[in-house]
């Protein structure tokens, strides 16, 4: 354990209602390869972010601070064999992500708001060195557990990924995200999240397919999204 991923790409967002979600998914399978992990279909995103003790991350979100970040911890279809805590950068549209892989009795650690944890990769791992510092500072602790299902596509040219993702649901009081019993509130049931990522420039053909489904760039957040009981709460 403790292998570090590096990416920095553009990263344009869209939340598009379901019904042309799975129009547009009809047409990125016809144009794209999906990732080798949904050639079936879906696969379960866990995410558990965490956040300062004045929740600084949330409020930079919600204010539009061009340059934030967030800290998460993440799986995949329940696998403990891959967990990764991630820092990702934004600065408008361009994102900035360092990953760290940890074991899962380290991210079960995490979870439980111990990031004495991160010292077991000081010696190998800038990322370990930079989260833990980020989190200490800051006095970082788990806020909200995040799910969704995943479709995700590549293309070779300009390092090209597009997701969507559906079903988004969220717990704010769950934190274990091996759990099998976590109870989730939905969060997007009628609309799903169109992530298009790449470097360089983006493909004039899949230009051409977003154009065709007008869609509209945002900003949405799933992890200020799937906070609504603490937003409901103090704002």
């Amino acid at each position: 354990m403790g292998g570090e991923l590096y990416s920095q790409r553009k990263e344009i967002k869209y939340v598009v209602p379901l019904g042309k979600a799975l129009a547009i998914r009809e047409q990125l399978d016809r144009l794209l390869q999906r990732d080798e992990h949904c050639t079936n279909g879906p696969y379960v995103v866990r995410s558990l972010y965490f956040d300062s003790v004045n929740q600084i991350d949330f409020a930079q979100k919600l204010a539009g601070v061009k340059d934030r970040k967030k800290v998460r911890l993440r799986i995949y279809d329940g696998d403990a064999s891959l967990c990764k805590l991630e820092i990702k950068q934004k600065t408008d549209d361009r994102q900035q992500k360092l990953s760290l892989i940890v074991s899962a009795s380290d991210a079960m650690e995490l979870t439980r708001g111990n990031i004495r944890a991160l010292q077991n990769y000081f010696a190998d791992s800038h990322t370990s060195r930079k989260a833990y510092g980020i989190m200490a500072q800051g006095m970082y602790r788990p806020v909200a557990q995040i799910a969704y299902d995943r479709l995700a596509y590549k293309y070779p040219m300009y390092d090209t990924r597009i997701t969507l993702d559906m079903n988004v649901r969220t717990s704010e009081s769950n934190f274990d995200i091996f759990s099998p019993d976590v109870r989730y509130t939905p969060v997007m049931r009628e609309e799903a999240v169109l992530e298009v990522k790449y470097s360089g420039k983006l493909m004039g053909f899949l230009s051409a397919l977003f154009a065709q489904f007008d869609l509209t760039q945002g900003t949405y957040s799933k992890y200020c999204a799937g906070r609504p009981v603490y937003y409901d709460f103090n704002y």
